[in-house]
């Protein structure tokens, strides 16, 4: 329960957040938010269409970013992605040497540096590129000449944005309903009953929404997610059995 009470003081204080840049937007012109996840910018988008807000967009510097700024604007002004206040800093190191997105976040975490002045890490062939807030990126570039045991040169010199891969392993079965205790039977390979217990103890996440209803439908491109069971995305609802159950195929997130 303390869990649930925590998530729901965090979208208070969001919704709060929200109110304060709308109002200081109408003043400056502009307000910028910090990094936020995935879950925050679903419940910021929400509160801005609840309040009929139309004035603002969000920016991760990668195609198709988890993390993003989030900018709230006065009518007329339409921000570029350049005004955004973050920097994108790119680290090289041997191709042999293996790094890992912990590495990099754990190597900035030890500086004391908060983890919402972090975006997205993207990582590929002996490089990286981390979107970082202007006000952390000199820190960063500075102060940081390993990762782990390895050797980095950090730029603050993007170049050509690394693309961002996100690795599924695709599960496919049938299932009697789209009740979220169905899919996730299926996604976690456990019996109808024990999903329906833990979806009640601890609830599971529904495009970032804590659901503790078993009987909640799903639709197709749903993303779901349970604490210690890793998340999933519903991608296809592909028809009916003769027995009347549904095939569909889930990606786990990797």
């Amino acid at each position: 329960m303390s869990d649930n009470i925590s998530a729901a003081d965090e979208s208070k204080r969001l919704v709060s957040r929200i109110n304060d840049m709308i109002r200081l937007a109408e003043k400056r012109g502009s307000v910028y938010s910090s990094f936020l996840n995935a879950r925050e910018c679903v419940l910021a988008e929400a509160e801005l269409k609840r309040l009929m807000y139309d004035n603002y967009c969000f920016y991760g510097l990668f195609e198709n970013a988890e993390r993003k700024m989030l900018c709230v604007f006065k009518e007329y002004y339409q921000p570029e992605n350049s005004d955004f206040p973050m920097t994108c800093l790119t680290f090289s190191y041997r191709k042999e040497n293996k790094l890992t997105h912990r590495d990099f976040l754990g190597a900035i975490m030890a500086l004391q540096i908060k983890r919402e002045t972090v975006g997205d890490i993207v990582i590929g062939d002996g490089t990286a590129q981390i979107a970082v807030s202007d006000s952390v990126g000199n820190v960063i570039k500075s102060d940081i000449r390993k990762i782990g045991s390895v050797g980095v040169k950090v730029s603050d010199e993007c170049g050509t944005v690394l693309k961002k891969v996100q690795e599924f392993k695709e599960i496919k079965g049938t299932v009697a309903s789209l009740r979220l205790d169905g899919v996730l039977s299926l996604a976690l390979n456990m019996s109808r009953s024990r999903t329906a217990g833990i979806i009640k103890g601890i609830g599971a996440e529904v495009n970032y929404f804590l659901k503790y209803d078993s009987s909640f439908n799903l639709s197709q491109g749903d993303i779901i997610s349970v604490k210690g069971f890793g998340k999933y995305r519903l991608e296809e609802i592909s028809g009916i059995t003769k027995k009347g159950r549904i095939h569909i195929t889930l990606c786990k997130y990797c």
